[in-house]
């Protein structure tokens, strides 16, 4: 990488020695915003077994080669010495191409590219997996499902001279991982997520019918094979992981780990290949230990809805954890709500995976309704939307349609909150009109795009040259004058280096300008994540909550 013109964000560095002499350093990293410079990548090849042998530069195919390009992925064909994949994107990411690089010339060919649909992007997750030939390959791809919207699906894309390319995966769902190619057995492996099935991922399996992998795949209805959970011997299980060998399969694959991750304690098995039946038990379980513990404890009770939207093909998911102490029959009852939001297009924030968390700790010692929120048009999905505008409401719109069905709670006492882009989301939600809440917590919030990196930000809102308006509608700064004084506390990190100090520094300006009050809290050295000040950071957000929701504390959080 060569990033010796990219613009350098610059941040106080507070542990260096104080000898009373000078001010503490600062610390520098290069950090490309929109419009800018970014680092500029090659491809380089070295023969280790020949030190005084030059590096070979492998150059991107002609269609990216003279524009400013990504480099998402690279990585030796199953294993051998004599060919590379490549993986190139360019700059405004709406188009992806796959090349292969082959011995002795070198030469990157495109052999495969995904183009956005209009005003969207381009998403290829993984690298390429290759046919023990080499003649072919499998990628995820976005897929229009007929009138359902775009889903992601697995693409079998054949070499040559004709390049065919099949779907081999199909429905209302998304495929997250390819996790295995067994070309001997012809069955391809992998995980997906079912919109039907909220917060859930199931181990899917589809067999190529041909001889050859190098064939087309057929388009047979996938089988999920952890669908049927209890008659795999896995109870309360919904969320799973799978664990393959890695290639190359001279033999198969004979065995595979499925891991339950959830919602009850994590637990594993081996099955076997030819009828996926489980032929060793309890290759782990933290129940036995854990078990009896948890079951003593009182912990929330977790309902899972959706609200379909009011416009595209998408809807919301809403995860409801009840305290302990909420009963159906209590109808007359008024439970305070905090909303956790995430909205990081492609990153489910509800799931079925076993967790306990700060939103667990909320719910059973506050008796607080703590609602976790996922707003994702399926439509829409990697397609350039109008941030500020449409998906806000959205989120507007879901919190006031979920008071509406729930009436155990509290329209007065509604606090939402978010991390990153969560916080961005908590601040515009905080800075629009009738929403509803009372209060947010921003921790590390994006405020104003210009200040964010240019990767992530031209994937949303474009070139500010081009889309100027867009960046002004999408700074949260542009809304701070709506803020109802008291009701956000802003933290930051001093050190992050994800999103700068500088989003938060904006929008308190803008607030102290228009002379509202608000609680704002740094942590000096700390970065995005906030690892070196966790406790002091949840007892802040407790103490702000207890008087903003006007909080009563349990005493006893433990046997029934």
């Amino acid at each position: 990488y060569n990033d010796t013109d990219v613009r350098n964000f610059r941040y106080p560095n507070l542990d260096t020695a104080n000898t009373g002499s000078e001010f503490p350093h600062s610390s520098s990293i290069p950090y490309p915003t929109p419009g800018t410079f970014n680092p500029v990548v090659e491809l380089w090849l070295t023969n280790l077994s020949d030190p005084a042998a030059p590096p070979i530069l492998l150059k991107p195919p002609q269609v990216v080669q003279d524009k400013e390009y990504y480099l998402t992925s690279a990585g030796w064909i199953n294993g051998g010495n004599d060919a590379v994949a490549a993986v190139w994107m360019n700059r405004p990411q709406n188009l992806s191409v796959i090349s292969i690089c082959k011995a002795p010339e070198w030469s990157c060919i495109e052999s495969h590219a995904e183009r956005a649909v209009e005003n969207g992007w381009v998403s290829i997750k993984g690298h390429p997996v290759f046919s023990a030939d080499g003649q072919s390959f499998l990628l995820l791809s976005r897929i229009q499902e007929g009138d359902t919207g775009r889903y992601t699906h697995i693409k079998h894309v054949t070499l040559g001279e004709e390049n065919r390319i099949s779907v081999i995966s199909h429905g209302k769902y998304h495929v997250t991982d390819i996790l295995a190619w067994d070309y001997v057995n012809n069955i391809v492996y992998y995980l997906g997520s079912d919109s039907e099935k909220a917060g859930q991922r199931h181990l899917y399996v589809v067999k190529n019918t041909q001889q050859s992998s190098s064939q087309p795949l057929s388009r047979a209805n996938p089988k999920c094979i952890t669908c049927d959970a209890v008659k795999l011997k896995y109870e309360n299980c919904s969320y799973f992981s799978a664990y393959l060998p890695p290639p190359p399969y001279t033999k198969g694959v004979s065995r595979y780990i499925i891991q339950c991750d959830g919602p009850g304690l994590p637990m594993a098995g081996v099955h076997t290949w030819h009828n996926h039946t489980l032929v060793l038990a309890n290759l782990f379980s933290s129940r036995p230990r854990f078990g009896p513990k948890l079951n003593s404890l009182a912990l929330p009770l977790i309902k899972t809805r959706h609200i379909s939207l009011s416009h595209g093909a998408g809807k919301a998911t809403v995860q409801l954890h009840l305290p302990p102490s909420w009963r159906e029959e209590l109808r007359d009852a008024a439970f305070p709500v905090l909303v956790e939001v995430n909205g990081v297009p492609g990153v489910p924030l509800v799931t079925t995976k076993f967790g306990l968390d700060w939103g667990t700790y909320m719910s059973s010692q506050f008796d607080v309704v703590y609602i976790k929120l996922d707003v994702i048009d399926e439509g829409s999905k990697f397609v350039n939307t109008r941030i500020a505008g449409l998906q806000i409401q959205d989120y507007i719109l879901v919190i006031r349609n979920t008071l509406e069905e729930f009436k155990f709670l509290d329209r007065t006492r509604i606090a939402v909150w978010g991390r990153g882009y969560g916080g961005y989301v908590t601040t515009m939600i905080l800075g629009s009109q009738n929403h509803g809440v009372k209060c947010g917590i921003a921790i590390s919030p994006i405020t104003d795009w210009l200040y964010y990196n240019s990767a992530f930000t031209e994937r949303l809102l474009g070139m500010p040259s081009e889309n100027y308006k867009e960046y002004v509608e999408a700074d949260a700064t542009q809304r701070s004058k709506h803020i109802e004084a008291g009701s956000l506390f802003l933290i930051h990190g001093m050190a992050d280096i994800s999103v700068p100090y500088i989003h938060s520094l904006s929008l308190a300006k803008a607030l102290t300008s228009q002379g509202i009050l608000f609680r704002y809290q740094s942590y000096g050295d700390e970065g995005h994540d906030l690892s070196g000040v966790l406790e002091h950071l949840y007892l802040s957000m407790e103490n702000f909550l207890s008087s903003c929701l006007s909080l009563d504390k349990n005493e006893q959080i433990g046997g029934q």
